[in-house]
């Protein structure tokens, strides 16, 4: 099974290490906007891509007991490489020797083991742009992350067509698991993306959407509206087949087709690795997208 998951953060990150024992064809599509951080500085004096979620997707991939995680996330406490990360600065090297960030994401991957692709949702830099209801505008995630109320838009700063890869993963996908992450920073970047929000509406895989199961710490947290639906608003189309909320969990664990309450967190590894293990045993109603 060809398996596509998109995202970034944590969210991400954590749905590859759960799913990665079940499928030997994975492609990971991360958000490349973040403008936080190590990243963000990186961004600010070398105009690229944002390179911390892909770096924590390539690791997480790796395995926590990989000598190279310790190694890749250390970060520099002294001097200009002051709260710089090691594997941030890597990837940074490897797109100049290789002028290319997805030549550089497959080179990193194999000097950590992994057979696994990771692939940047456009090798352009853009960033992520809202307009408010009086029509001002403010740029970046940080900055949309520390709003008080939602956006009337979200948008990318600049067209920028998707990775080399992304859109062919995607149409040939059997199963597509996006989330679970912010709303905003996490999970919309990439659909704002043309190319990749066409080929998510013509893709013919199951397209599962794993909601979050925590508040969310972004300006999501001050507003009613589910985040799904939020989204659907702003692209202007559904996304996925199937929302997993936390409630849904133990129904699936039980390979049931309804709904039942549960409060598992979704973010946890092993928990995940039980969603996925469960859904994968159930053909019959991925087949129909439920």
């Amino acid at each position: 099974m060809k398996i596509v998951c998109i995202g970034g953060g944590h969210g991400l990150a954590q749905v590859l290490s759960a799913i990665k024992p079940m499928s030997s064809n994975i492609t990971a599509i991360v958000a490349t906007t973040d403008n936080g951080g190590s990243t963000g500085k990186i961004r600010a004096s070398q105009e690229t891509i944002a390179l911390g979620d892909i770096r924590r997707c390539c690791l997480q991939l790796a395995g926590k007991k990989s000598t190279f995680n310790a190694i890749y996330e250390h970060r520099f406490t002294q001097g200009q490489l002051a709260d710089h990360c090691l594997g941030n600065l890597t990837l940074l090297g490897l797109m100049e020797l290789t002028g290319s960030a997805t030549k550089a994401i497959a080179h990193f991957n194999i000097m950590l083991g992994n057979t696994e692709t990771v692939l940047p949702m456009t090798e352009v830099p853009t960033d992520l742009v809202a307009e408010l209801n009086n029509n001002e505008k403010v740029m970046g995630e940080c900055e949309i992350d520390s709003l008080t109320s939602l956006p009337k838009s979200v948008s990318l700063s600049k067209n920028v067509p998707a990775g080399p890869g992304c859109v062919k993963a995607i149409l040939e996908a059997d199963l597509i698991i996006i989330g679970p992450g912010s709303i905003i920073t996490s999970i919309l970047p990439a659909f704002l993306v043309n190319d990749i929000a066409t080929a998510i509406q013509k893709t013919s895989a199951c397209r599962i959407f794993i909601e979050n199961s925590k508040e969310e710490k972004s300006v999501m947290k001050n507003t009613q509206t589910a985040g799904v639906d939020w989204l659907a608003e702003q692209l202007g189309f559904k996304l996925y087949d199937l929302s997993i909320p936390p409630s849904a969990i133990e129904e699936i664990l039980q390979g049931s087709k309804n709904i039942i309450k549960n409060r598992a967190h979704l973010h946890d590894i092993d928990e995940l690795n039980n969603v996925f293990s469960g859904l994968l045993k159930m053909p019959i109603q991925l087949s129909n997208h439920f």
